[in-house]
């Protein structure tokens, strides 16, 4: 810490200057200084203090609630967050970093109109930030607006094309729209630059399993249960694969393991059913569907199942 005026190394709890005589508790220089030396340090409550008794002197000090509000953010209080940032704007020549940061804050609260508002302003003064191109994205996605959404995310990508995160959004938005095509295109571009980006790895996987590509499908399974053996959907969707493949054996090796993740999960113990009955092991699946009913008496599916077991005839179909 240092004397505002002199420049000679104070102690932040000086309340005035040995060598200038200055009033340092009355300083909205040296107050801004210790409030930054005390959030760099993470001491959040310090900060938002000091920044607060920096505001009673000189309320119009617009980079003193500009931090405070990302302090406030940091904390969690996102709606104080975003009373400060606002007035941060009032005095603000430049205000792209001010407006990314409230779009942060009204995203965080659930505001997705106003986060999409300021994201927009701050591209207004910075068009080539794809980290904002990103976060619009985000919230239009979040506010159920693919259309938008995607234009978002690839003005981001446009900008930096390695924008992994901005790839497997755009990935997801494509599968929702029903462009499986394209999203197994942004999935792969995800899984090239990172090849352990798990969750584009099995997203991947869904996309090319709903257009019947089930062999690289349940490789894409295989590598989600490899890197996150305790991801219950990679082994559930391991299972369905090689099901429709007609792997009834591995299937059932892959549903026991979600069975053991997920205990309280019927859906897997009914595909389980599903298989031994494939393989003509009826009483194998009866006892997974009795299993099912109780976790889920109301599983149609099950009591379905449950109820012509006896009658049905295996039909040998791979994908029954």
């Amino acid at each position: 810490m240092e004397c505002p005026r002199c420049k000679t190394t104070v102690s932040a709890q000086s309340r005035f200057c040995d060598q200038c005589g200055e009033r340092l508790e009355r300083s909205v220089e040296f107050l801004q200084q210790k409030a930054l030396d005390c959030y760099h340090r993470g001491l959040i409550d310090e900060a938002v203090n000091c920044w607060d008794d920096l505001l009673v002197i000189d309320p119009a000090y617009h980079r003193a609630w500009y931090y405070r509000g990302l302090a406030l953010h940091d904390r969690g209080d996102l709606h104080e967050a975003v009373i400060s940032l606002r007035q941060a704007l009032k005095g603000e020549k430049e205000p792209f970093r001010v407006q990314f940061k409230l779009g942060l804050s009204l995203y965080g609260m659930g505001d997705l109109a106003g986060s999409i508002e300021s994201f927009s302003e701050a591209l207004k003064y910075n068009p080539g930030s794809a980290e904002t191109q990103y976060r619009l994205g985000l919230a239009y996605m979040r506010q159920q607006n693919p259309g938008a959404a995607r234009q978002a995310l690839e003005a981001a990508i446009a900008i930096n094309p390695g924008y992994t995160r901005a790839l497997y959004i755009l990935g997801l938005v494509l599968a929702q729209q029903g462009d499986n095509r394209g999203a197994i295109h942004r999935f792969r571009q995800v899984t090239a630059i990172s090849p352990t980006y798990s969750s584009a790895v099995f997203e991947l996987g869904v996309a090319l399993m709903r257009e019947g590509e089930l062999v690289e499908a349940a490789a894409c399974f295989s590598e989600t249960t490899n890197c996150s053996p305790a991801f219950a959907p990679g082994f559930f969707m391991l299972g369905e694969a090689q099901r429709k493949q007609g792997a009834f054996a591995e299937a059932i090796s892959a549903y026991q393991t979600v069975v053991e993740l997920s205990p309280d999960d019927a859906e897997p113990l009914v595909q389980i059913a599903t298989c031994n009955i494939q393989m003509d092991l009826l009483d194998a699946a009866r006892n997974a569907l009795n299993r099912a009913l109780q976790l889920n008496p109301g599983h149609r599916e099950a009591a379905y199942l449950a109820k012509h077991l006896g009658e049905m005839l295996t039909p040998h179909k791979p994908g029954f």
